[in-house]
């Protein structure tokens, strides 16, 4: 049995990917010491208090190139108590922000949104798209990106909810974003616990702007043809990132937003989706 803090993930993916994708090579989801272990873990749960016990097994024995992904130290450190954390759900299903008065943790968010009627359980994983601010243009090309990577599985075979700070604040640039760019479940994270997990990086203002004018994120987003604002409304000095979910409700991923002008890496995610769901189908 192992330590989580120390626990490494290895998943093994080599089949060529649906629809001509080309192949997935070997995902590792490595623990913060950066080892690799020979075989891929088991997640069992406790229905107490939503510790995960590790124990090993071997999904394959046949191998191929790998490529790392560490969790976040900060991620890693707040486990297990990060799946405890409430959360609230957010109603925008007619135009209305509204909270909808209750919490529950991350772990049941999670489920929650696997049973809903638009994946009706038929998800392998799910993806939590950890939002900067809402309003901002930025926050809208991720979101569009990560809508259009979830509904490239066919069958509903990921599931994808959102994460944000604030609500009351910038109405307007949150529902412009569930309905245009993110049409899935949303959740209010008031003391930002999720936000602290993923490092609680801190944008540098200048060094945003800079990179907007080196890395051709203008004319990136306009090709796409999203419009609006860089700056938004709310608090935006706190990065986000992308979280994604086995379908038991485990970490297996994450990804740290470093700088908000950069694009999501998104066939990264999707060689982790693919593996993810090798990895349940495969059990």
């Amino acid at each position: 049995m192992m330590n989580q803090k120390q626990a490494t993930v290895t998943i093994c993916e080599e089949r060529r990917l649906a629809r001509g994708r080309g192949h997935c090579n070997k995902v590792n989801f490595v623990g913060t010491d950066n080892s690799v272990a020979p075989s891929t873990t088991e997640v069992s749960e406790s229905a107490d208090d939503g510790t995960d016990a590790l124990s090993q097994h071997v999904l394959s024995s046949s191998l191929s190139l790998s490529r790392n992904f560490p969790l976040p130290k900060a991620l890693v450190k707040s486990m297990p108590k990060i799946y405890k954390e409430k959360l609230e759900p957010i109603d925008m299903r007619f135009g209305v922000v509204r909270n909808e008065g209750y919490s529950i943790s991350v772990r049941k968010c999670h489920k929650k949104v696997l049973s809903t009627r638009q994946f009706s359980r038929r998800a392998k994983a799910s993806v939590a798209f950890i939002v900067k601010r809402p309003g901002c243009i930025i926050c809208k090309e991720q979101g569009l990106m990560l809508q259009e990577l979830v509904q490239s599985f066919p069958e509903n075979r990921v599931a994808a909810w959102a994460v944000v700070k604030e609500i009351d604040v910038d109405n307007d640039g949150l529902t412009a974003l569930y309905q245009n760019f993110f049409r899935f479940p949303f959740f209010l994270d008031k003391k930002m616990k999720l936000y602290k997990a993923m490092g609680k990086n801190i944008i540098n203002p200048f060094k945003f702007f800079y990179n907007i004018s080196k890395n051709g994120a203008r004319k990136r987003i306009a090709d796409k043809g999203i419009e609006g604002t860089f700056i938004g409304k709310g608090e935006g000095l706190i990065l986000g990132g992308v979280l994604i979910f086995d379908a038991k409700g485990t970490i297996r991923y994450a990804y740290q937003e470093k700088s908000a002008a950069e694009e999501l890496p998104i066939e990264e995610f999707r060689c982790a989706l693919n593996a993810i769901i090798a990895d349940h189908e495969s059990q």
